[in-house]
């Protein structure tokens, strides 16, 4: 017996892997790593990535080879390839979500309480969601490039049925979050 996973099981398992992580950490350090993957996204979205390949990949190798005299690095680089872009825009979310970590860690230290664990599943999974949809969209854009499984459908990112269980599951932690609240008074 074969059992594979195909894109949408991928898609869906990442998303929950973000719902359990917002839980672990509490709706306000949730927060902070959902606003810092949506505004890396957006800049991303709007051209910045591009921005930080030229700048990763062009104008850092020309620096060095200024500062060096010539021995490292050429003086004049070709803009950078889709590769590169792509990579760039990988390294930006990886450090958005890496100093959202940590500075969600040193602003919210203390252990939060159930209630607050269960609405942290909401921002969880936005956080799952907005990031697997762009990075699937980058994979998708770039076939050079692969990962091994392959990146779901437009129609599968879009599924009216996948947000209706993702809003489902949000409504259920929300209640829970609430009766705890209550029942620990």
């Amino acid at each position: 017996m074969t059992i594979t996973l195909q894109s949408p099981q991928c898609f869906s398992i990442f998303i929950f892997l973000f719902g359990f992580i917002g839980f672990l950490q509490g709706w306000r350090r949730a927060i902070v790593v959902m606003g810092f993957t949506l505004a890396a996204i957006l800049f991303l979205q709007i051209g910045l990535g591009n921005y930080f390949a030229t700048l990763i990949f062009v104008r850092i190798p020309e620096t060095i080879n200024t500062l060096t005299g010539g021995f490292l690095f050429s003086s004049s680089l070709p803009p950078p390839s889709a590769q590169q872009v792509l990579i760039a825009k990988l390294i930006v979310l990886g450090l958005a979500m890496l100093l959202a970590f940590i500075i969600g860690g040193r602003a919210f230290k203390a252990t939060p309480q159930t209630a607050e664990r269960f609405v942290g599943i909401i921002p969880g999974f936005v956080t799952g969601y907005a990031l697997i949809s762009y990075v699937s969209s980058l994979f998708a854009a770039n076939q050079t490039l692969s990962i091994g499984v392959t990146t779901p459908a437009s129609s599968a990112l879009s599924s009216g049925v996948l947000i209706l269980v993702i809003i489902i599951i949000s409504i259920v932690a929300i209640v829970i979050g609430l009766l705890t609240t209550r029942l620990g008074k």
